[in-house]
């Protein structure tokens, strides 16, 4: 499956299993609520609560870290940490991650993946298709360095 074809199908099943609402069916009273500082929003009804609670035991966070690290930290701990409850709040439990967070933009992506979970998984997708990873760096260097070696090496058979 292709790309676009994956995303179009994840589209269609996001469209199936959350229908759009009815044009008209939404109230100012239907926006988000709440206090971020405690980390308690309202988004259209439902809560998140604990998102504000960082954990004595983690050390000051800065503020942005790289992209791919604080996605990745999401997709590494959102299921361990993130609890949706049957009366539509969903509790954070920021104790239970497997490490602290690399950043405060890496709990504003767990939002994100909280509030819409379709527009997280589109930047992940294209996190990491832009990341290449280690492996495609050192790819990238040995091919480089076997151009500049041919070019050397015929420099050399002309002289």
């Amino acid at each position: 499956m292709s790309k676009s074809e994956a995303q179009s199908w994840v589209y269609a099943e996001l469209d199936r299993m959350y229908p759009p609402l009815e044009k008209g069916t939404l109230s100012p009273s239907d926006g988000p609520t709440g206090d971020p500082e405690k980390g308690t929003l309202s988004p259209s009804g439902g809560q998140i609560q604990g998102l504000g609670d960082i954990p004595e035991c983690w050390s000051d966070l800065p503020a942005n870290a790289s992209l791919a690290t604080e996605i990745g930290w999401v997709q590494a701990n959102r299921l361990r940490i993130v609890e949706e409850r049957t009366s539509g709040a969903t509790v954070v439990h920021l104790g239970r991650a497997l490490s602290p967070a690399p950043s405060w933009a890496a709990l504003g992506w767990l939002e994100t993946s909280i509030r819409s979970y379709a527009k997280f998984v589109d930047v992940a997708a294209k996190t990491t298709a832009s990341d290449g990873g280690e492996a495609e760096v050192w790819r990238r260097e040995r091919m480089a360095l076997e151009e500049v070696r041919a070019l050397l090496d015929e420099m050399r058979g002309e002289g």
